[in-house]
């Protein structure tokens, strides 16, 4: 793993560390277990160690970190209860801010939604799903900004990077990428009839299924690459 040296003067020092390490570990790029060596990443970004220290301790605040006395940090591997715990606090979350999208959502945002859609409809029909988990977050994101909340469009976006690793770490199945599609286009449908119930039934059975296959696809891959004692 090599970390790019980092170019961009307008954020701290620290913020700029964070920010990228941060979208490394939520891409998967740094993917879990991975252990990360305060030293090492100040020498391959050519910054000091200070700000790496301050980085990785924020991260760690965030959960997303793993604090090991005298041999670093690592990047956390959430189990199964957390996994269903982080879904079901988002599905929560996000239901209050469909029903904010429902009362304030115009339609240059639904016609957002919509292209949004024919887009992963030609990608399923392409068979190249390699920007899959992009095109989810672009359909969930404009009905957080749908919600006129920007504490609200904050809260989301959190949770929702926080399960985002999870979507591009473990490839998605072509069988459950067109299950995503059905429940987006759900509550798209729902959001254009104003139908605050079925809306919440969409979000609802949205996010337990991925939860569920998440769970599912983690098992296997425990199975198939089992953790290393210690």
């Amino acid at each position: 793993m090599t970390i790019p040296k980092l170019v961009d003067h307008e954020q701290s020092l620290t913020e700029r560390i964070y920010h990228r390490l941060r979208r490394e570990i939520i891409t998967g790029r740094i993917p879990s277990r991975t252990r990360l060596v305060e030293s090492t990443l100040a020498e391959e970004m050519q910054v000091s160690r200070t700000p790496v220290r301050e980085a990785l301790q924020k991260l760690t605040l965030e959960g997303l970190l793993l604090a090991m006395p005298r041999a670093g940090y690592m990047v956390a591997e959430l189990s199964d209860e957390d996994i269903q715990d982080l879904f079901e606090t988002r599905m929560d979350i996000e239901k209050i801010a469909g029903r904010r999208a429902l009362e304030h959502i115009g339609e240059s945002e639904l016609d957002a939604l919509a292209a949004n859609l024919e887009r992963m409809d030609r990608m399923l029909q392409s068979g190249m799903l390699q920007n899959l988990a992009e095109i989810d977050q672009e359909f969930h994101d404009i009905i957080y900004r749908a919600s006129r909340s920007k504490t609200l469009y904050r809260i989301c976006l959190n949770l929702s990077d926080h399960t985002l690793k999870f979507r591009i770490a473990l490839s998605m199945p072509p069988g459950l990428a067109r299950k995503t599609r059905d429940h987006h286009r759900n509550i798209y449908q729902a959001l254009r009839q104003k139908d605050a119930h079925k809306l919440e039934k969409a979000i609802h059975n949205h996010l337990a299924e991925a939860s569920d296959q998440i769970i599912i696809l983690l098992k296997e891959l425990r199975i198939e690459y089992p953790q290393p004692k210690e």
